[in-house]
Protein backbone atom coordinates (compact mmCIF):
# COMPACT_ATOMS: atom_id res chain seq x y z
CA UNK A 1 0.00 0.00 0.00
CA UNK A 2 2.87 2.40 0.83
CA UNK A 3 4.37 1.88 -2.63
CA UNK A 4 1.00 2.42 -4.32
CA UNK A 5 0.42 5.68 -2.44
CA UNK A 6 3.95 6.79 -3.32
CA UNK A 7 3.39 6.31 -7.04
CA UNK A 8 -0.07 7.93 -7.00
CA UNK A 9 1.50 10.93 -5.31
CA UNK A 10 4.27 11.12 -7.90
CA UNK A 11 1.82 10.87 -10.80
CA UNK A 12 -0.28 13.70 -9.37
CA UNK A 13 2.84 15.74 -8.65
CA UNK A 14 4.54 15.48 -12.04
CA UNK A 15 1.58 15.13 -14.41
CA UNK A 16 1.15 18.89 -15.03
CA UNK A 17 4.78 19.20 -16.14
CA UNK A 18 4.28 16.75 -18.99
CA UNK A 19 2.90 19.54 -21.12
CA UNK A 20 6.11 21.52 -20.68
CA UNK A 21 7.85 21.89 -24.03
CA UNK A 22 11.23 22.19 -22.29
CA UNK A 23 11.28 18.62 -21.00
CA UNK A 24 14.40 16.63 -21.87
CA UNK A 25 13.90 13.19 -23.44
CA UNK A 26 16.87 10.83 -23.15
CA UNK A 27 17.79 7.16 -23.00
CA UNK A 28 20.46 5.14 -21.24
CA UNK A 29 23.20 3.12 -22.86
CA UNK A 30 22.86 0.23 -20.43
CA UNK A 31 20.16 -1.39 -18.28
CA UNK A 32 19.97 0.24 -14.84
CA UNK A 33 17.89 -0.17 -11.70
CA UNK A 34 14.77 1.92 -11.11
CA UNK A 35 14.10 3.01 -7.52
CA UNK A 36 11.40 4.85 -5.57
CA UNK A 37 13.85 7.60 -4.60
CA UNK A 38 17.40 8.91 -5.15
CA UNK A 39 19.40 6.10 -3.58
CA UNK A 40 19.73 2.37 -3.12
CA UNK A 41 17.98 2.37 0.25
CA UNK A 42 14.72 3.13 -1.55
CA UNK A 43 12.75 0.15 -2.86
CA UNK A 44 13.80 -1.00 -6.30
CA UNK A 45 10.67 -1.10 -8.46
CA UNK A 46 12.10 -2.36 -11.73
CA UNK A 47 14.60 -1.67 -14.48
CA UNK A 48 15.16 0.96 -17.13
CA UNK A 49 16.32 -0.84 -20.25
CA UNK A 50 18.93 0.62 -22.58
CA UNK A 51 17.50 2.71 -25.41
CA UNK A 52 14.12 3.32 -23.77
CA UNK A 53 13.33 7.03 -23.99
CA UNK A 54 12.31 8.76 -20.76
CA UNK A 55 11.77 12.28 -19.51
CA UNK A 56 14.11 13.83 -16.93
CA UNK A 57 12.01 15.55 -14.26
CA UNK A 58 14.26 16.41 -11.31
CA UNK A 59 17.53 15.50 -9.59
CA UNK A 60 19.02 15.08 -6.16
CA UNK A 61 21.29 17.79 -4.79
CA UNK A 62 24.49 16.09 -5.93
CA UNK A 63 23.11 15.40 -9.40
CA UNK A 64 24.04 11.73 -9.16
CA UNK A 65 20.40 10.53 -9.28
CA UNK A 66 17.54 11.73 -11.48
CA UNK A 67 13.79 11.22 -11.46
CA UNK A 68 12.56 9.85 -14.80
CA UNK A 69 9.18 9.14 -16.31
CA UNK A 70 7.83 7.51 -19.45
CA UNK A 71 4.29 8.09 -20.72
CA UNK A 72 2.30 6.81 -23.68
CA UNK A 73 0.63 8.97 -26.33
CA UNK A 74 -2.46 9.42 -24.17
CA UNK A 75 -0.41 10.68 -21.22
CA UNK A 76 -0.71 7.55 -19.09
CA UNK A 77 2.38 6.86 -16.98
CA UNK A 78 4.18 3.68 -18.05
CA UNK A 79 7.31 4.07 -15.93
CA UNK A 80 8.22 6.35 -13.04
CA UNK A 81 11.17 6.28 -10.66
CA UNK A 82 14.74 7.26 -9.89
CA UNK A 83 17.94 6.08 -11.59
CA UNK A 84 21.62 6.93 -11.41
CA UNK A 85 22.36 9.82 -13.74
CA UNK A 86 25.69 8.53 -15.03
CA UNK A 87 24.39 6.23 -17.76
CA UNK A 88 22.38 8.56 -19.99
CA UNK A 89 22.99 9.45 -23.61
CA UNK A 90 22.81 13.20 -23.07
CA UNK A 91 22.60 16.02 -25.63
CA UNK A 92 25.90 17.90 -25.88
CA UNK A 93 24.45 21.03 -24.31
CA UNK A 94 22.53 19.32 -21.51
CA UNK A 95 23.15 20.46 -17.93
CA UNK A 96 21.87 18.62 -14.84
CA UNK A 97 21.86 22.04 -13.22
CA UNK A 98 18.81 22.91 -15.32
CA UNK A 99 16.70 20.32 -13.50
CA UNK A 100 14.80 21.23 -10.34
CA UNK A 101 16.19 19.77 -7.11
CA UNK A 102 13.97 17.22 -5.38
CA UNK A 103 13.03 17.56 -1.72
CA UNK A 104 13.40 13.79 -1.20
CA UNK A 105 16.26 12.82 1.14
CA UNK A 106 19.25 10.90 -0.22
CA UNK A 107 18.15 7.76 1.64
CA UNK A 108 15.00 6.07 2.92
CA UNK A 109 16.22 5.15 6.39
CA UNK A 110 13.03 3.18 7.13
CA UNK A 111 14.45 0.47 4.88
CA UNK A 112 17.78 0.25 6.74
CA UNK A 113 17.83 -2.47 9.41
CA UNK A 114 20.86 -1.28 11.38
CA UNK A 115 20.37 1.75 13.62
CA UNK A 116 23.99 2.82 13.15
CA UNK A 117 23.79 2.54 9.37
CA UNK A 118 20.43 4.28 9.41
CA UNK A 119 22.04 7.22 11.19
CA UNK A 120 24.83 7.30 8.64
CA UNK A 121 22.51 7.04 5.63
CA UNK A 122 20.39 9.89 7.02
CA UNK A 123 23.22 12.38 6.49
CA UNK A 124 22.94 14.22 3.14
CA UNK A 125 25.61 13.46 0.57
CA UNK A 126 26.18 17.18 -0.08
CA UNK A 127 25.87 19.53 2.91
CA UNK A 128 24.51 23.01 3.25
CA UNK A 129 27.17 25.58 4.13
CA UNK A 130 26.56 27.09 7.55
CA UNK A 131 26.69 30.79 8.33
CA UNK A 132 29.58 30.00 10.67
CA UNK A 133 31.64 28.68 7.74
CA UNK A 134 30.78 31.68 5.60
CA UNK A 135 32.20 33.84 8.38
CA UNK A 136 35.32 31.65 8.63
CA UNK A 137 35.85 32.03 4.88
CA UNK A 138 35.48 35.81 5.07
CA UNK A 139 37.87 36.16 8.01
CA UNK A 140 40.39 33.96 6.26
CA UNK A 141 40.37 35.93 3.03
CA UNK A 142 40.66 39.19 4.98
CA UNK A 143 43.66 37.69 6.82
CA UNK A 144 45.40 36.68 3.59
CA UNK A 145 44.04 33.22 2.75
CA UNK A 146 43.61 32.78 -0.99
CA UNK A 147 39.96 32.37 -2.06
CA UNK A 148 40.86 30.20 -5.06
CA UNK A 149 43.23 27.87 -3.19
CA UNK A 150 42.21 24.51 -1.79
CA UNK A 151 44.32 21.80 -0.27
CA UNK A 152 43.88 18.22 0.84
CA UNK A 153 44.78 16.58 4.12
CA UNK A 154 44.79 12.83 4.62
CA UNK A 155 46.41 9.51 3.83
CA UNK A 156 47.01 7.79 0.49
CA UNK A 157 43.33 8.10 -0.45
CA UNK A 158 43.84 11.86 -0.58
CA UNK A 159 47.35 11.69 -2.04
CA UNK A 160 46.07 9.73 -5.07
CA UNK A 161 47.15 11.44 -8.30
CA UNK A 162 43.69 10.95 -9.80
CA UNK A 163 42.08 12.82 -6.92
CA UNK A 164 41.77 16.55 -7.67
CA UNK A 165 45.04 16.78 -9.59
CA UNK A 166 43.19 15.69 -12.75
CA UNK A 167 41.07 18.80 -12.28
CA UNK A 168 44.07 20.94 -13.28
CA UNK A 169 44.19 19.46 -16.79
CA UNK A 170 42.68 21.77 -19.45
CA UNK A 171 40.96 18.99 -21.40
CA UNK A 172 38.38 18.15 -18.72
CA UNK A 173 34.89 16.94 -19.65
CA UNK A 174 32.13 17.53 -17.10
CA UNK A 175 29.49 15.67 -19.11
CA UNK A 176 26.10 16.73 -17.78
CA UNK A 177 27.60 18.71 -14.90
CA UNK A 178 28.08 21.90 -16.91
CA UNK A 179 26.88 23.97 -13.97
CA UNK A 180 30.12 23.13 -12.16
CA UNK A 181 32.34 24.71 -14.83
CA UNK A 182 32.99 28.01 -13.05
CA UNK A 183 33.86 26.19 -9.84
CA UNK A 184 36.34 23.96 -11.67
CA UNK A 185 37.94 26.99 -13.32
CA UNK A 186 38.13 28.88 -10.05
CA UNK A 187 40.00 26.15 -8.15
CA UNK A 188 41.70 24.40 -11.07
CA UNK A 189 45.26 25.62 -10.62
CA UNK A 190 45.49 24.91 -6.90
CA UNK A 191 43.88 21.48 -7.36
CA UNK A 192 46.92 20.36 -9.32
CA UNK A 193 49.36 21.04 -6.50
CA UNK A 194 50.60 18.22 -4.23
CA UNK A 195 50.11 18.52 -0.48
CA UNK A 196 52.70 17.88 2.22
CA UNK A 197 49.77 16.94 4.48
CA UNK A 198 48.47 14.17 2.20
CA UNK A 199 50.70 11.14 1.89
CA UNK A 200 50.93 7.38 2.22
CA UNK A 201 50.62 6.19 5.82
CA UNK A 202 49.55 9.52 7.28
CA UNK A 203 47.17 9.25 10.24
CA UNK A 204 45.35 11.65 12.52
CA UNK A 205 48.30 11.37 14.89
CA UNK A 206 51.26 11.88 12.59
CA UNK A 207 49.69 14.78 10.69
CA UNK A 208 50.69 16.73 13.83
CA UNK A 209 54.15 15.13 14.08
CA UNK A 210 57.09 17.23 12.77
CA UNK A 211 58.97 13.99 12.11
CA UNK A 212 56.58 13.42 9.19
CA UNK A 213 57.09 16.87 7.70
CA UNK A 214 58.98 17.38 4.44
CA UNK A 215 62.35 18.88 5.47
CA UNK A 216 62.75 20.46 2.04
CA UNK A 217 59.59 22.55 2.46
CA UNK A 218 58.79 22.70 6.16
CA UNK A 219 60.40 24.65 8.95
CA UNK A 220 62.06 23.03 11.94
CA UNK A 221 59.47 21.73 14.41
CA UNK A 222 56.61 22.31 11.98
CA UNK A 223 53.95 19.63 11.55
CA UNK A 224 52.81 18.48 8.09
CA UNK A 225 49.45 20.17 8.73
CA UNK A 226 50.81 23.56 9.74
CA UNK A 227 53.45 23.40 7.04
CA UNK A 228 50.81 22.85 4.35
CA UNK A 229 48.63 25.65 5.63
CA UNK A 230 51.62 28.04 5.74
CA UNK A 231 52.74 27.12 2.23
CA UNK A 232 49.34 27.34 0.58
CA UNK A 233 47.25 29.76 2.69
CA UNK A 234 44.14 27.94 1.43
CA UNK A 235 40.56 28.99 2.03
CA UNK A 236 39.34 25.37 2.09
CA UNK A 237 40.96 22.16 3.35
CA UNK A 238 39.54 18.85 2.15
CA UNK A 239 40.11 16.33 4.94
CA UNK A 240 39.65 12.57 4.92
CA UNK A 241 41.05 10.10 7.43
CA UNK A 242 39.77 6.80 8.74
CA UNK A 243 40.56 3.95 6.37
CA UNK A 244 43.98 3.52 7.98
CA UNK A 245 43.19 4.82 11.46
CA UNK A 246 40.35 2.33 11.89
CA UNK A 247 42.88 -0.51 12.06
CA UNK A 248 45.00 1.05 14.81
CA UNK A 249 42.86 3.09 17.23
CA UNK A 250 39.51 3.30 18.94
CA UNK A 251 36.77 5.53 17.64
CA UNK A 252 37.08 7.65 20.80
CA UNK A 253 40.74 8.41 20.08
CA UNK A 254 39.93 9.02 16.42
CA UNK A 255 37.31 11.50 17.57
CA UNK A 256 39.84 13.35 19.72
CA UNK A 257 42.39 13.60 16.92
CA UNK A 258 39.85 14.72 14.32
CA UNK A 259 38.59 17.41 16.66
CA UNK A 260 42.14 18.69 17.10
CA UNK A 261 42.53 18.74 13.33
CA UNK A 262 39.27 20.64 12.82
CA UNK A 263 40.10 23.12 15.58
CA UNK A 264 43.57 23.82 14.17
CA UNK A 265 42.08 24.35 10.71
CA UNK A 266 39.41 26.71 12.00
CA UNK A 267 42.02 28.58 14.06
CA UNK A 268 43.68 29.50 10.76
CA UNK A 269 40.32 30.60 9.32
CA UNK A 270 40.26 27.74 6.82
CA UNK A 271 37.04 25.85 6.14
CA UNK A 272 37.59 22.14 6.94
CA UNK A 273 35.51 19.92 4.66
CA UNK A 274 35.25 16.44 6.18
CA UNK A 275 34.52 13.25 4.25
CA UNK A 276 33.08 9.98 5.45
CA UNK A 277 35.03 7.10 3.93
CA UNK A 278 33.84 4.07 2.01
CA UNK A 279 34.51 0.69 3.58
CA UNK A 280 33.78 -2.88 2.58
CA UNK A 281 31.30 -4.82 4.77
CA UNK A 282 33.46 -7.95 4.50
CA UNK A 283 36.43 -6.21 6.10
CA UNK A 284 37.33 -7.08 9.68
CA UNK A 285 36.81 -3.53 10.92
CA UNK A 286 33.47 -2.88 9.19
CA UNK A 287 31.49 -1.91 12.28
CA UNK A 288 34.39 0.09 13.64
CA UNK A 289 34.42 1.98 10.33
CA UNK A 290 30.72 2.73 10.78
CA UNK A 291 31.50 4.11 14.25
CA UNK A 292 34.36 6.20 12.86
CA UNK A 293 32.08 7.68 10.22
CA UNK A 294 29.42 8.44 12.81
CA UNK A 295 32.06 10.25 14.84
CA UNK A 296 32.82 12.37 11.76
CA UNK A 297 29.13 13.18 11.40
CA UNK A 298 28.96 14.34 15.01
CA UNK A 299 32.13 16.40 14.70
CA UNK A 300 30.80 18.13 11.59
CA UNK A 301 27.59 18.93 13.45
CA UNK A 302 29.36 20.20 16.57
CA UNK A 303 31.61 22.58 14.66
CA UNK A 304 29.11 23.39 11.87
CA UNK A 305 31.64 22.34 9.24
CA UNK A 306 30.70 20.75 5.89
CA UNK A 307 30.70 16.97 5.64
CA UNK A 308 30.51 15.07 2.35
CA UNK A 309 28.88 11.68 2.87
CA UNK A 310 31.06 9.73 0.46
CA UNK A 311 30.28 6.53 2.34
CA UNK A 312 26.58 6.83 1.49
CA UNK A 313 27.09 7.85 -2.14
CA UNK A 314 29.57 5.04 -2.77
CA UNK A 315 27.14 2.33 -1.61
CA UNK A 316 25.61 2.35 -5.11
CA UNK A 317 28.93 1.67 -6.87
CA UNK A 318 30.37 -1.76 -7.69
CA UNK A 319 32.33 -2.94 -4.64
CA UNK A 320 31.34 0.36 -3.00
CA UNK A 321 33.81 2.24 -5.18
CA UNK A 322 36.76 0.33 -3.73
CA UNK A 323 39.75 -1.25 -5.43
CA UNK A 324 40.75 -4.90 -5.05
CA UNK A 325 42.43 -4.21 -1.69
CA UNK A 326 39.04 -3.04 -0.35
CA UNK A 327 40.71 -0.03 1.27
CA UNK A 328 41.60 2.39 -1.51
CA UNK A 329 39.09 3.90 -3.88
CA UNK A 330 39.25 2.56 -7.41
CA UNK A 331 40.90 4.66 -10.12
CA UNK A 332 39.40 5.05 -13.58
CA UNK A 333 42.81 5.19 -15.26
CA UNK A 334 41.92 8.50 -16.93
CA UNK A 335 44.37 11.31 -16.16
CA UNK A 336 41.94 14.15 -16.75
CA UNK A 337 38.64 15.10 -15.15
CA UNK A 338 35.98 13.10 -16.98
CA UNK A 339 32.35 12.67 -15.96
CA UNK A 340 31.30 10.87 -19.13
CA UNK A 341 30.73 7.18 -19.83
CA UNK A 342 29.40 6.56 -16.33
CA UNK A 343 32.77 6.76 -14.59
CA UNK A 344 31.37 8.46 -11.49
CA UNK A 345 29.04 5.47 -11.03
CA UNK A 346 31.81 2.89 -11.44
CA UNK A 347 34.99 4.31 -9.92
CA UNK A 348 35.33 5.57 -6.37
CA UNK A 349 37.93 8.23 -7.16
CA UNK A 350 35.81 9.71 -9.95
CA UNK A 351 32.86 9.90 -7.55
CA UNK A 352 35.15 11.46 -4.94
CA UNK A 353 36.18 14.12 -7.47
CA UNK A 354 32.59 14.87 -8.41
CA UNK A 355 31.40 15.22 -4.82
CA UNK A 356 34.42 17.37 -3.95
CA UNK A 357 33.70 19.78 -6.79
CA UNK A 358 30.04 19.71 -5.82
CA UNK A 359 30.74 20.81 -2.23
CA UNK A 360 33.19 23.46 -3.45
CA UNK A 361 30.37 24.72 -5.66
CA UNK A 362 28.15 25.01 -2.58
CA UNK A 363 30.86 26.95 -0.76
CA UNK A 364 31.25 29.39 -3.65
CA UNK A 365 27.47 29.82 -3.87
CA UNK A 366 27.22 30.61 -0.17
CA UNK A 367 29.76 33.41 0.05
CA UNK A 368 29.43 37.08 -0.96
CA UNK A 369 30.50 37.74 -4.53
CA UNK A 370 33.06 40.37 -3.60
CA UNK A 371 34.94 37.85 -1.44
CA UNK A 372 34.89 35.18 -4.14
CA UNK A 373 36.82 37.33 -6.59
CA UNK A 374 40.26 37.04 -8.20
CA UNK A 375 41.52 40.23 -6.51
CA UNK A 376 43.35 38.34 -3.77
CA UNK A 377 43.64 35.04 -5.62
CA UNK A 378 46.99 33.46 -6.32
CA UNK A 379 48.71 31.77 -9.26
CA UNK A 380 50.88 28.65 -9.17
Amino acid sequence: MRRLCFFLFLIILVQPSLADNNLTFVSTWQRIGLFEGPGITYWQTGWLNAGVEVTLLERNVAGTWVHVQRVDTSGDVLLDGWVMSAFFNLPDDFDFGSLPVSSLPDADIDNVNSQSMSQLFSVPVIPEISLAMQEVYQRGVEAGNHPNVITKVGDSLMQNDEYLQVMSQPNYDLGGYVFLTQTVEFYRESAGQPSVAARLGLTTYVVFDPMWADPAQCEAGESPLNCEYRLKRPSVALIMFGANDVQHMTDAIFDEQMRLLVEETLAQNIIPVLFTFSYHPDNEFWWQAINFNLRLVQIASDYEVPLVNLWSAARALPEFGLDVDRIHLKNSGVDWLDFTNGREARYGVTLQNLLTIRVLHEIRRSIPHEIDSPDNATDF
